[in-house]
């Protein structure tokens, strides 16, 4: 009976509100609307993505696959005896070389080369 004549508590109430502005209200700039904002890209003739860049470890991201297809990559890996993400890597380029026309690997290079500017 104790569970259903239960008392609601009081709600909190906030008796000084902080500034949260990020920026310090002496330098503020003219704010813009949002859909004047055009970002820029990146425009280059020859845009290509670099697939044997290096990478810090702890730059590299989780990628989840299913256990079949972890345990297939493990084999490869294993099998020529390189790290599991240069074999994604190997993996990655031979599909982007072999799936895609040459206007399709531009525009994906573009997309991939803007991704990090």
């Amino acid at each position: 009976m104790a569970l259903t004549n239960r008392q609601r508590k009081p709600r909190p109430t906030v008796e000084n509100i902080g500034d949260t502005s990020r920026v310090p209200t002496n330098q503020q700039s003219p704010s813009f609307h949002k859909k004047y904002i055009k970002r820029v890209a990146k425009t280059t003739e020859d845009a290509s993505i670099d697939f044997d860049k290096d990478y810090e470890a702890k730059l590299r991201k989780t990628i989840k696959v299913d256990p079949d297809i972890k345990s297939l990559i493990e084999i490869f890996s294993d099998f020529e005896g390189t790290k599991e993400y240069e074999t994604l890597r190997k993996i990655a380029k031979f599909y982007f070389e072999n799936n895609y026309d040459e206007r399709a690997q531009r525009i994906i290079s573009s997309l991939q080369n803007n991704k990090f500017i």
